[in-house]
């Protein structure tokens, strides 16, 4: 495995590279307030056969954070393309956890040639989901998620997120790392993702993984994703909550796996 560390326009960026050197290269984008060890569970199953990137975004784990002047998915797509031109990956699948889903459309609007499929576990495509007339409604929203004591917000980000303990510790531990004020931050950049209209990357293979437990309107997100998308694969996670990739990794490797096989 290496591990190391770039300079990008946006801070320092760490990240981890295992696996195989010829292999196809599989990147993963962790969720807002997590870091890469949320995919400790899905190395090992993979590094047999594929080249895998692991990376804590901008101001999460170990990377910094600089120069916080648009919005959070927009400039760490361009912090994985820094990452991805140093390390001399000129294609990827990107799997991308929630928010890094949302980097992982942003990067393939972006760097289109530079992706060979992605998988949203979970994911919400971005388009305007409602109108203009919600955006007076994020700040308010952030405002109050603001109210919440720091302890009582990182704990709940946890427990309602994952299914087992020791998961649901990971996270409020992580978000716990970065703060309530830059988890909010980013939150409210993801919100007007889902506000604004965007235009439609180029065609690749998709999947979709989500949660049993996880909310209603993801679940209904990634299906309604996959209904718009003919040749794109759902496939629900059992007995996993939002984190289905560390709720249920057996299962969530073993969709993931399958469809890398298909392409």
């Amino acid at each position: 495995m290496k591990k190391g560390i770039i300079s990008s326009a946006n801070g320092d960026i760490h990240y981890e590279l295992s696996g195989k050197d010829s292999g196809p290269a599989l990147v993963f984008i962790h969720g807002v307030g997590m870091d890469h060890l949320t995919f400790q569970e899905q190395l090992a199953p993979l590094e047999q056969h594929y080249k895998v990137l692991v990376w804590d975004l901008p101001g999460h784990g170990t990377s910094s954070l600089e120069n916080y002047h648009k919005r959070f998915t927009e400039l760490s797509a361009e912090c994985l393309n820094e990452l991805m031109e140093s390390l001399q990956i000129s294609e990827a699948v990107l799997v991308g956890q929630s928010l890094g889903s949302m980097v992982a459309q942003h990067f393939q609007l972006k760097y289109p040639e530079k992706v060979m499929a992605v998988v949203h576990a979970p994911g919400i495509e971005l388009k305007s989901h409602v109108g203009n007339w919600a955006k007076p409604l994020v700040p308010v929203f952030i405002f109050l998620m603001g109210l919440i004591p720091e302890r009582m917000f990182c704990n709940s980000f946890g427990k309602h997120r994952a299914v087992k303990k020791e998961v649901q510790d990971y996270l409020a531990r992580s978000i716990g790392k970065i703060g309530k004020k830059l988890a909010l931050k980013i939150t409210a950049d993801m919100c007007y993702d889902l506000i604004d209209p965007s235009p439609q990357p180029t065609k690749v293979p998709l999947l979709m993984l989500y949660g049993e437990k996880d909310l209603g309107f993801i679940k209904n997100a990634s299906k309604a994703w996959h209904k718009k998308e003919p040749a794109s694969q759902c496939v629900e996670i059992p007995n996993a909550n939002h984190i289905a990739n560390q709720d249920n990794p057996v299962d969530f490797n073993r969709a993931l796996k399958a469809f890398l096989e298909g392409l």
